[in-house]
C-alpha cells in the first residue's frame, strides 16, 4: 500500500505542478538577487555624489542631487518591501523591474553618454525570471522611461564632445542647456552638434538596447523551456526510481532470505545472498522443501542486466518451481522449462541454471547443470574443492535439449556452495578478476563456519578485492550445511 502511494504521489506531482509552481523558487532567488543589485546601485549613487562633491566629477551639484536623493529613497523603500514580504509575492518582480528601470534612468540622466549600459541592465536581469512576459514588460517600460531620462540628460547631463572636431587650442564655454546650447564657441553650429549627438551617441545606445531586449526575451523563453523540460525529466526519473525500488523489493521478497524453510530436525541448514548490480537483477536463488525428505536448491543467472533480465528471471523461476513441485526429476524439470522459455523468448536471452534435489535422510544429491558455474564441496574435515563436470546447454538457446543428471553422496558435516559468475568475475579498478583461486581461499578461511558466516567471509573477500570499483554483474551465492537427518 505504501509503495502504491509513492507512485501515486509522482503521478500527482506530474499532473498538478503548474509552471508558476515550478518557477516559484526561481522567482524567490531572483528577487533576492534583485535586492542585492538595488543595494549595489545605492552604493554607486553615494560614490557618484561624493565624487561630485569633491570636484572629481565635472558636474553641477544640482545635476547629481536632484536624481540621486529620490533614487536612494526608492531603493530604501524597495528593500523594505522585499524584507516585509520575504521575497515571496508574485507582483514583487514587477515592482523590482520598475524600481531598477527608474533608478538606472536617473543614473543615465546624470551621465548621459557614459551610462549607456545602464539601459540594458534591467532588461537583461529580467530574463533571470525565465518569463518572456516580464522581459517584454521591462523592455517597454525601459523604452518609455529612458526616453524621459534622455530628455532630462540632454539639458542637464554630461554631453559627449568627442562627436565633433575642434581646432587645436580652441577654447569653449560650457553653459548648460539643451545639447547644442550646452557649449559656446565649439566651432560647430548648434544644429550640427544636436545632429551628431543624436546620430553618434543616442542612436547607438538605442540600437544596443533593442538588441539586448531581443536577446533577453529569447533567453527568457529558452530558459523557461529548458527548466520545464528538465522538470519533466526529473519527474520521469523520480517515478522510474520509485518503480525500480518497488520492483527491487518485490524481487527481494521472492527470495527465501533468512526465513527458515528447512526445520532443524531435517539435518540441513541453508542460506543464500544476492546483490544485484542494478536496482533489479537477473540472478536468483531459491530453496524449498518438496516433501519432508527432499530439499530443492536452485541458482540461476540470466544474461543481461536490469528490468529485462529481472522479468526473464521471474519467468524461469516460476516455471522451474512448478515443474519441480509436479514431481519431475531435475533433468526433466530443466528440459521442460527450457522448452517453455524458448517458445516465449522474444528477447533472445539465455539462462544458466544449477538445480539439485537433496534427499535429507541419505545425503543423496541429484543435480543438473545447464551451463552454470561449477559447484564447490567440502567433505567433513577437509577443504572446499571445485566439483568439475560436464555442462549442459543454457536455457533459452534452443528447444528439445536433453539434460543429464549427476549424483553426489554428501556426508554429514559437509558443506555445499553454489554461486553465479558475478563472484569469480568481480573486477577491481585495474580490470583484474577475483577468480576461482581467491574464492576458494575465502571459503577455506574458516571452513568450519556456519553457512551464514561462509557467505560473509566470501563477500568480505570480494569487497576487499574490488574496493571502490563499480559492480558490473549481479553477485549471488548459496551455501548448504548437511548434518544428517535427526531422528
Amino acid at each position: 500500500m505504501k509503495e502504491t502511494k509513492k507512485i501515486s504521489f509522482w503521478r500527482h506531482l506530474e499532473q498538478s505542478l503548474t509552471p508558476d509552481d515550478m518557477f516559484h523558487e526561481t522567482e524567490v532567488q531572483a528577487n533576492r538577487l534583485g535586492m542585492l543589485i538595488l543595494l549595489c546601485s545605492g552604493i554607486l549613487l553615494v560614490v557618484i555624489m561624493a565624487l561630485t562633491a569633491f570636484g572629481i566629477f565635472p558636474l553641477r551639484w544640482e545635476t547629481i542631487f536632484s536624481p540621486s536623493v529620490p533614487a536612494l529613497a526608492e531603493i530604501a523603500a524597495l528593500v523594505v518591501v522585499c524584507y516585509a514580504v520575504d521575497y515571496d509575492k508574485w507582483w514583487l518582480k514587477y515592482l523590482l523591474m520598475l524600481g531598477l528601470v527608474i533608478i538606472y534612468a536617473r543614473l543615465d540622466s546624470m551621465l548621459t553618454h557614459k551610462a549607456a549600459i545602464l539601459m540594458v541592465l534591467p532588461v537583461v536581469f529580467s530574463s533571470r525570471y525565465f518569463s518572456r512576459r516580464l522581459t517584454v514588460f521591462t523592455a517597454v517600460l525601459a523604452t518609455v522611461i529612458f526616453f524621459f531620462s534622455a530628455a532630462w540628460g540632454a539639458n542637464h547631463g554630461m554631453i559627449n564632445l568627442n562627436i565633433v572636431t575642434m581646432d587645436e587650442g580652441r577654447e569653449f564655454v560650457a553653459t548648460g542647456g539643451f545639447l547644442g546650447q550646452a557649449v559656446v564657441n565649439a566651432g560647430v553650429s548648434d544644429d550640427m552638434l544636436i545632429r551628431n549627438t543624436l546620430l553618434y551617441d543616442y542612436l547607438p545606445k538605442w540600437l544596443m538596447f533593442s538588441i539586448a531586449a531581443i536577446v533577453s526575451c529569447n533567453i527568457a523563453r529558452r530558459g523557461r523551456e529548458m527548466v520545464v523540460n528538465q522538470h519533466e525529466e526529473d519527474v520521469k526519473t523520480a517515478r522510474m526510481k520509485t518503480e525500480l525500488d518497488l520492483a527491487s523489493r518485490i524481487q527481494a521478497a521472492m527470495l527465501p532470505g533468512s526465513r527458515q524453510v528447512v526445520p532443524e530436525t531435517a539435518g540441513a541448514r541453508i542460506c543464500g545472498f544476492m546483490d544485484p548490480a542494478k536496482e533489479v537483477g537477473g540472478d536468483f536463488y531459491d530453496y524449498f522443501l518438496i516433501d519432508d525428505d527432499h530439499l530443492c536448491m536452485v541458482i540461476a543467472d540470466v544474461s543481461g542486466k536490469g528490468i529485462p533480465a529481472a522479468l526473464s528471471m521471474m519467468a524461469v523461476r516460476i516455471i522451474l518451481n512448478d515443474n519441480i513441485k509436479m514431481g519431475k526429476s531435475p533433468a526433466q524439470a530443466v528440459a521442460d522449462t527450457n522448452n517453455l522459455f524458448c517458445a516465449r523468448n522474444t528477447a533472445e536471452m539465455f539462462v544458466t541454471v544449477w538445480l539439485g534435489i537433496l534427499e535429507l535422510s541419505t545425503g543423496k544429491l541429484t543435480a543438473v547443470n545447464a551451463g552454470h558455474e561449477y559447484p564447490v564441496l567440502r567433505q567433513p574435515g577437509g577443504d572446499f574443492e571445485m566439483l568439475r563436470g560436464k555442462h549442459g546447454l543454457v536455457i533459452g538457446a534452443m528447444e528439445d535439449i536433453r539434460y543429464s543428471e549427476y549424483v553426489l553422496r554428501i556426508e554429514p558435516g559437509s558443506k555445499f556452495f553454489v554461486y553465479t559468475d558475478g563472484l569469480p568475475e568481480a573486477t577491481d579498478a585495474e580490470n583484474s578478476m577475483f577468480g576461482e583461486k581467491r574464492m576458494l581461499l575465502a571459503l577455506n578461511k574458516d571452513p568450519e563456519a556456519s553457512p551464514e558466516q561462509v557467505l560473509l567471509n566470501v563477500r568480505e573477500a570480494v569487497d576487499g578485492f574490488v574496493k571502490d570499483a563499480e559492480q558490473f554483474d549481479d553477485l549471488t551465492m548459496m551455501c548448504l550445511e548437511y548434518r544428517g537427518k535427526q531422528g
